[in-house]
């Protein structure tokens, strides 16, 4: 373990390494993902019309939603690491990895957290350049932040978005290609996660069902308390149903990893 620990820092180092070789890739698509934000300025616009609010939401406050949601995305949502876990598994890369003394999910989890530092600093400038543009329009309500809230539901998005990316991609160790189980999955996020609306704006019933998927705990809660729509008991039970969700997504992927393991073949690589 101590030998493990003493090599994630250069493991972090190779990773960051990796993936700034593709900054402008990077760059590009974190400017085309600030384009929602503008497209939504005018959907919401439309939506609201002379009404001062829907459901619990001004105009400037559901636009601070979706641009409190583009950080929470650039902070937590994973790059292509499904992809690249399939990928080891499928052409036998997964050979020289498990001959060092390093658990492989402490070593992706390394490699995640290197990607969304790099992702996060390249996004830094098209996303605040999206914000500055629509804060000229629309009064954003950024100044008032619940960091105390928002930044351990923070952590734990990212760490939900992992846990989960892991079981996906482990499955290519049974499915000779895994990307229709990622991109149905990716769809379920899309509209169960916060992405097309506030989940709040659901009616009560479906909203207390879908409060208790992971879906939700990915992008709309994190969101949500960050922006202090949350009440401290609705912040303490969303923060337990994330970590909880996420810790079964671990346990889940170690078992998935033991299992595909013994039908792995060591050849090539």
């Amino acid at each position: 373990m101590t030998a493990s620990l003493r090599a994630l820092p250069a493991v972090f180092s190779v990773g960051l390494q990796r993936q700034l070789t593709y900054r402008w890739n990077y760059f590009l698509r974190a400017a085309f993902s600030a384009l929602p934000l503008l497209v939504s300025f005018v959907f919401w616009g439309a939506v609201f019309g002379d009404r001062a609010t829907v459901g619990n939401y001004t105009f400037a406050g559901i636009l601070t939603y979706y641009a409190v949601l583009l950080v929470v995305e650039a902070v937590s949502q994973p790059s292509d690491d499904d992809f690249q876990i399939a990928t080891e598994i499928r052409e036998g890369a997964l050979n020289p990895i498990l001959l060092r003394p390093l658990p492989y999910g402490l070593y992706r989890a390394t490699l995640f957290a290197a990607g969304r530092c790099a992702y996060f600093v390249a996004a830094l400038l098209p996303v605040s350049l999206c914000l500055f543009i629509l804060s000229r329009v629309v009064d954003l309500d950024l100044g008032s932040l619940h960091l105390v809230h928002g930044l351990p539901a923070l952590l734990g998005s990212a760490l939900l978005q992992f846990s989960m990316t892991l079981c996906l991609s482990l499955c290519a160790f049974w499915l000779l290609e895994v990307s229709a189980l990622i991109f149905l999955i990716y769809a379920l996020e899309y509209l169960a996660g916060g992405h097309v609306f506030p989940l709040d704006l659901l009616p009560a019933p479906i909203f207390a069902v879908v409060r208790l998927l992971p879906f939700a705990y990915e992008y709309w809660f994190p969101t949500a308390a960050l922006c202090g729509h949350l009440t401290d008991e609705a912040w303490r039970v969303g923060l337990g149903l994330q970590y909880g969700w996420a810790i079964f997504f671990l346990v889940l992927a170690h078992f998935i990893w033991k299992a595909g393991l013994r039908r792995y073949t060591a050849a090539g690589g």
